[in-house]
Parts: structure tokens; C-alpha cells; sequence
């Protein structure tokens, strides 16, 4: 790993719009991002810790948390002139690296252990796999959008089937996403 530098990415915006400011809420006595910073920055598996994003003052809270702290062009940071992918495209323009751990301060519970545990899988099977995410078990009765057709399960047989019987499967929880820098760069996109 010492030949490989693996970056960890980090971006937020002033503008979010479903709770506003939500980057900048405290957990536990420091900010999102700076929770962030700070797990990222003690896992042994990350070389270096970018924050990208278009606000001052989450500019100056990644700096002072140890970060290195990019502007992004507020183009990039406003949904309705970006999308995801020309979003990540700008960022990666904006760096240079071997990997990319792309992380989100709003999934404040992920630890380092578990960001060391993924990018050492990660480049364990790295050739098989040409990407990591993190996921999360779903196991649910589930309904079309309908509300009338269930969609892995028929409610009407003669025994009731829990969910811990029902197929399982995984629902991307936006966590942890790894993949090469030229390959992100190129697809514009979380995962390969």
C-alpha cells in the first residue's frame, strides 16, 4: 500500500436542500464534517483527506480538522446546473490520487476500522472487482408503487412468511464508495 496513495474525498454543499445546513450539525460536539475528518484521518489505510465544497465556513472547519480543502465551482454544487456525475467528474478534476474512498459526512457512524477494513478488501480483490460500496441488508415485505401489488412475497398465501424468510437483498446506504481515480474520473460515477 505504501506505493499507492489512496484518498479519501469528502464534498458538501451550503445549498442542501432537504435539511438545510445539515453538514454543518453537531454529533457529539464537532460538526459532520469534522466527524468525518476525523475518522477518516485515523484510518492507517488512507494516505490523505480531501474536502471539496462552495462555503466558507465548511471550507475553514475542514482546514482547521486537518483536511485539505478545496473550492468547488458553485456550478458544480447546485443540483439544477450539475448532475451527480458532472459533480464528480469536477471533483476529480480537481485532484490527483491512485483510489478514491469517497465518503459522505452524513453517514456520521462509519469508524475507521471499518474505512480500513474496505479499502484493504477493496484491494485485496482489486481485478476481480474493479469497485467497492457499502450496503445494507434489506429483507422486507415490499409493495409496487401502486400500493396494491406486493412485489416479493404473496400476501394471501395460506401461511404468513416472515421477512427473515424472504429473499434478501442490498440497498446501496451511499457509505463507502472505492474505486481507481482514472476510472472514477472517467465514468463520473460512485462505483464501476
Amino acid at each position: 500500500m505504501n506505493d499507492i496513495k489512496i484518498s479519501a474525498i469528502i464534498v458538501a454543499r451550503k445549498g442542501s436542500i432537504r435539511i438545510p445546513s445539515k453538514n454543518l450539525l453537531k454529533l457529539g460536539g464537532e460538526t459532520l464534517i469534522e466527524r468525518k475528518i476525523r475518522q477518516l484521518k485515523s484510518a492507517k489505510n488512507i494516505n490523505r483527506v480531501i474536502f471539496g465544497g462552495d462555503c466558507d465556513k465548511m471550507l475553514e472547519i475542514a482546514k482547521n480538522a486537518g483536511a485539505e480543502a478545496i473550492r468547488r465551482p458553485d456550478r458544480f454544487c447546485d443540483e439544477k446546473t450539475a448532475t451527480a456525475n458532472d459533480m464528480i467528474k469536477n471533483m476529480m478534476n480537481l485532484i490527483k490520487t491512485d483510489v478514491v474512498v469517497w465518503a459522505h459526512a452524513t453517514n456520521p457512524l462509519i469508524d475507521a476500522a471499518t474505512y480500513d477494513a474496505a479499502v484493504q478488501t477493496f484491494l485485496d480483490n482489486f481485478g476481480e472487482y474493479d469497485s467497492l460500496l457499502s450496503v445494507v441488508p434489506l429483507q422486507e415485505h415490499l409493495w409496487d408503487t401502486d400500493k396494491k401489488t406486493p412485489l416479493n412475497y404473496n400476501p394471501y398465501q395460506k401461511r404468513h412468511v416472515p421477512a427473515r424468510e424472504l429473499p434478501k437483498y442490498y440497498m446501496q446506504d451511499g457509505g463507502i464508495f472505492i474505486q481507481p481515480y482514472e476510472q472514477m474520473k472517467k465514468n463520473g460515477y460512485f462505483f464501476g
